[in-house]
């Protein structure tokens, strides 16, 4: 059976404090609901801690009870299916000699200062009872600035202040620990852990500017690491009525993609900020996000996040850094590398490894089902962006791709030690586009575990020519597919890493729409794009019989042509660009509004490719005008206008 629960807490040989606060903890599949039960006699009887829970929190809070027994089970129970169940290993419950009761604060205000109290009994005199606290989210509660002696006037109340400002939008994390003449100690929260306390906040400014532009480079993700006041329900509240400036859908777009969905859902129609979740904006001006009140999450357990099948865009809660190398998979899905967005995605070759606040990533869930992962309120500190081993790669190209500015530069192919034919975790899939794009991807709708596009794909060593440099006749091929949907622009396809290519290797690229072999200059070839969404395919091949087999090619040439023209509007003159599928003669007109033909350049033979004229309208009258370029099997017409 798939169903299954596995008991992860307590272990063997905890030794949990009565009337402490433990988390039990476990990993499940197939199971909705679960019943925990405790024994203290080995097993032999039971006592119900709660009849049904939530088994997808995969934790429950428990308060220990007030006893000591050393012979203590946790049962959890399918509620369902009593056949599926689990137990824990023999743990211990102690009652200390030493002990603090102490009352948890568990939100303040940011700035504010703040008293905390505890009542210590000891059966013998006590030296010392300290308060150990972390103000910079990095838990270094060891640092003498952080720790501070609570005063007491009858021996057994004891209490300290902290001054303003120290406890600050970050929130803080605490516990209170007593020692006696002895240098017996104890804790509150009892044996390991600390207690969080979470910041009211108010008026709090964005650390991140989103940088305005166009639909081609503006669009970021982001996010607003607070509980927001639940009195504010509209994004307008949310943001302290200070909304981008402009007209929404003209000057502005705010939109989030709900997980898994592959249309999002665009102010005002759409939902509210809140921890975890990341949005998507793009503004023709700077602005910087602004939220008028709200909480801090707590750090006192991790932060669930549910990702449905495919890609989800997830957010930081909290307000320092923190790793995704520390994010917990119970179900062990498949996911991809964390994606952020600045203007083009990320390369998951070295993909972001902290996930930082007010910004917001992607993550793509590449199973059929949804699972849970855990993020940690563990601060990230240094962490950076994991580096390919160069050891681990045979070789490795790079193909990018540029139209406006727009630009998808992350896409890589090669051999590396470590990779299979089909799926691995090396080949990353292609994101999502966004906005006005231009886009690589490899398609390998044939691979039967994860049928998808990639921007990444390496192949095993097994893959390559066996004879570097002595014509071993053997070549291999990736396939790659170059998507816009930008309209009449030149697109441009750059091929980095050549250089680096084993001795004897060469490569060559293939127009599959019109079978093909393509004209490379200096690592790079252009063609124009046309109405609407384009789509090309090509076919890169490498080896070390390039060379050898480069006449076996048959081409089929395609028939078509493409123009474009820029500036556009101009004055007085304009260069119309065009491309030929294959060989022919040129014949560029010129027509008025009325269609009547005013100009007419017989351009003559051209070869295949992208060829420039430049349109002087000197001695014409200002207006709109039409130009075609004829070449015999093919035309293309488009519009300018000549404005004086």
């Amino acid at each position: 059976s798939n169903e299954f629960i596995t008991v992860t807490s307590p272990k063997f040989g905890d030794r949990w404090t009565a009337q402490s606060t433990k988390e039990i903890t476990w990993e499940f599949n197939g199971v909705s609901n679960v019943k925990i039960e405790l024994s203290v006699d080995n097993g032999t009887s039971w006592q119900t801690i709660t009849a049904s829970t939530s088994a997808a929190s995969g934790s429950y809070s428990w308060v220990v009870p007030d006893i000591q027994k050393n012979q203590c089970i946790i049962k959890i129970t399918d509620t369902a299916n009593q056949n599926i169940y689990d137990t824990s290993d023999r743990f211990e419950i102690i009652k200390p000699e030493l002990t603090i009761n102490h009352i948890p604060i568990t939100v303040a205000r940011e700035n504010d200062e703040i008293t905390f109290n505890a009542i210590v009994s000891s059966e013998d005199s006590l030296q010392s009872v300290t308060l150990f606290y972390d103000k910079t989210g990095e838990r270094n509660f060891l640092d003498l600035n952080n720790m501070k002696l609570m005063a007491s006037a009858d021996g057994s109340n004891y209490s300290v202040k902290l001054d303003v400002g120290v406890f600050t939008a970050l929130g803080m994390e605490y516990f209170i620990q007593a020692k006696d003449i002895n240098n017996r100690k104890t804790r509150a929260p009892a044996d390991v852990g600390f207690y969080s306390i979470s910041a009211q906040v108010s008026d709090i400014v964005s650390t991140e500017q989103a940088k305005g532009g166009s639909a081609q480079n503006a669009y970021r993700m982001i996010s607003i690491p607070l509980a927001i006041d639940p009195s504010l329900k509209t994004i307008e509240d949310q943001l302290s009525g200070e909304l981008p400036s402009g007209e929404s859908g003209t000057d502005w777009r705010l939109f989030r993609y709900s997980p898994g969905a592959s249309t999002p859902d665009e102010y005002p129609d759409i939902e509210s900020f809140s921890p975890g979740k990341a949005f998507w904006l793009i503004t023709k001006n700077d602005f910087r996000l602004k939220s008028p009140q709200g909480t801090t999450e707590t750090t006192s357990k991790p932060f669930n996040i549910t990702l449905k099948a495919g890609w989800n865009d997830i957010a930081n809660p909290w307000m320092f850094d923190i790793s995704w190398e520390d994010i917990e998979n119970p179900s062990g899905a498949d996911l991809s590398v964390l994606y952020t967005y600045n203007g083009s995605w990320s390369d998951p070759t070295t993909p972001p490894k902290k996930l930082e606040p007010w910004k917001g990533y992607a993550v793509n869930n590449l199973t059929n089902m949804n699972v849970i992962i855990k993020l940690n309120p563990k601060p990230a500190g240094n962490a950076g962006k994991t580096v390919v081993k160069n050891d681990q790669i045979m070789w490795m190209l790079t193909v990018k791709a540029f139209a406006g500015e727009a630009k998808d530069t992350a896409n890589h192919f090669g051999i590396r030690h470590g990779a299979m034919e089909e799926w691995d975790r090396y080949d990353h899939v292609e994101p999502p586009s966004i906005g006005e794009y231009v886009s690589v991807a490899f398609p390998h709708f044939e691979w039967e575990q994860y049928p998808y596009t990639y921007t990444v794909d390496f192949r095993p060593p097994s893959s390559s020519p066996t004879g570097s440099g002595t014509g071993s006749g053997k070549n291999l091929s990736w396939d790659f597919d170059v998507t816009t949907n930008i309209s009449h622009e030149n697109i441009t396809i750059e091929l980095d890493g050549i250089e680096n290519l084993p001795e004897g290797y060469s490569y060559r690229v293939i127009d599959r729409d019109s079978d093909q072999k393509i004209k490379v200059d200096n690592e790079a070839f252009s063609f124009i794009s046309g109405s609407g969404i384009t789509e090309r395919h090509f076919t890169i091949e490498v080896g070390d019989s390039i060379t050898r087999d480069t006449e076996q090619h048959t081409s089929r040439p395609g028939k078509f042509v493409t123009a474009i023209c820029y500036p556009n509007p101009f004055n007085p003159a304009t260069t119309i660009q065009y491309e030929l599928s294959q060989p022919g003669h040129v014949v560029l007109s010129i027509f008025n509004s009325l269609g009547q033909r005013v100009l007419r350049y017989d351009i003559g033979q051209k070869e295949q490719g992208i060829h420039n004229f430049v349109f002087d309208a000197t001695g014409t009258i200002s207006g709109l005008y039409f130009y075609r370029v004829d070449c015999g099997y093919a035309s293309a017409t488009d519009k300018m206008l000549f404005m004086k």
